[in-house]
């Protein structure tokens, strides 16, 4: 089995998970990406791997449309209940591959996509399909959390660097 077929099998199975995550539905990042993007009430967004739709619905009431895309099926799913139980008539879904954007070039104003990209196979080929999609002038806005362990100094180096050699290792272990 190719390695995203791995994904979406692991994905698939989790995708309740995700949808309830507070992590994931509640965290911070959410509402300071918000503040950092500063969306249009005309934009049209795309959220990539957006697993369960957090970040779609966190931009969907200030922006004319969002497509929450995602490889993964079930989690697709959740996305489109979660949507609707939150009266979201502007997100729609679309199953999409990160590295393989189905969409035409400039077609977006706003690319999202947060706590996924150190899943992906070829994260250069998902950021050259973002930068694609995206107008002249639009907004790509990646929140991740993975440790650059190597740019670390300092007394405390060492510790932090393990720290988030084991962040890294552990985010990693998840991935087919």
């Amino acid at each position: 089995m190719d390695q995203k077929k791995q994904v979406q099998a692991q994905f698939g199975a989790n995708a309740a998970a995700y949808a309830t995550s507070t992590v994931h539905a509640k965290g911070a990042s959410l509402g300071r990406l918000l503040a950092l993007v500063r969306p249009l009430p005309h934009w049209h967004a795309l959220d990539i791997a957006t697993g369960a739709g957090h970040t779609a619905f966190t931009f969907a009431p200030h922006v004319a449309h969002v497509v929450a895309a995602d490889i993964t099926a079930e989690m697709l799913q959740q996305t489109r209940q979660l949507a609707a139980e939150k009266a979201l008539s502007n997100v729609t879904v679309c199953t999409a591959d990160a590295e393989e954007l189905p969409f035409a070039s400039a077609s977006f104003d706003l690319v999202t996509c947060r706590i996924a990209p150190h899943h992906f196979v070829e994260i250069g080929r998902f950021l050259s399909e973002s930068v694609r999609v995206l107008r002249p002038g639009g907004v790509l806005a990646i929140v991740d959390n993975v440790v650059p362990g190597s740019r670390l100094r300092g007394k405390k180096a060492n510790l932090l660097r393990a720290a988030g050699e084991y962040v890294n290792a552990f985010e990693k272990l998840r991935d087919p």
